[in-house]
């Protein structure tokens, strides 16, 4: 048995900007500054300088000089690839799952719990039901993408997730419960069926609709550039 591993203080400081970046506390563009980052977070610049460099091969952070790094701003190539990897991954994983028989009564009722939790937490219309919805949402797609049983495309799957989630920038005006309840719904449903074609057609559209609902929005909704 291997012993449990502790988390380091640059595993601690590499949550904490992730979470914050990805929620939007941090800005795309905004400069990270390591002293500044590790007076506010009562620590040595090191472990700030270790998450941050984590954080670049995420995808989350670019290098702006010696001194500083900023948070990534995406172009609208960059989101095009993101969903395009994400057909890929998803499509793949479902596809596979359905082949090896593994999308189970029980992989389908647990879609659905997901699911209906998703709806009741959008419908409070309030910050924090919007915060959690947003989990629920990507917890929606990872069980998914679990179907593949591959771990390495789980983890490229949850890097590109956290890509996305600091473009489409959610609030309670720009999230479409109705078009979230009906494609959501026709992937549970086409899952329950075992329809592989069912299944294809109901993720492809769903992504897509997301991808062109984002690509469509006015650049100042946007943090991306040109």
């Amino acid at each position: 048995m291997e012993a449990l591993r502790r988390p380091t203080l640059a595993d601690q400081a590499y949550e904490e900007l992730q979470d914050q970046i990805v929620s939007g506390q941090l800005a795309a563009g905004q400069r990270l500054m390591a002293d500044q980052l590790a007076e506010a977070l009562a620590i040595s610049q090191t472990p700030v300088k270790e998450a941050l460099a984590r954080l670049e091969q995420e995808g989350l952070v670019e290098v702006a000089s010696r001194r500083a790094s900023t948070v990534r701003r995406f172009t609208q190539s960059d989101i095009e690839e993101i969903y395009e990897a994400r057909l890929l991954i998803e499509l793949h994983a479902a596809t596979s799952g359905l082949a090896r028989g593994v999308v189970t009564p029980q992989f389908v009722d647990r879609l659905a719990q997901i699911f209906r939790e998703h709806m009741v937490f959008i419908e409070r219309q309030s910050q924090d039901g919007l915060a959690e919805a947003i989990r629920l949402d990507r917890a929606f797609h990872e069980m998914i993408v679990s179907l593949g049983g591959n771990r390495l495309m789980s983890g490229w799957h949850r890097i590109v997730q956290r890509q996305m989630q600091t473009v489409r920038n959610y609030s309670l005006r720009q999230y479409d419960l109705g078009r979230t309840r009906r494609e959501h719904g026709a992937i549970v449903e086409a899952f329950a069926a075992r329809k592989r074609d069912g299944v294809v057609a109901a993720l492809r559209a769903h992504l897509t609709a997301s991808r062109d609902e984002i690509l469509s929005r006015p650049p100042e909704e946007l943090p991306i550039r040109p």
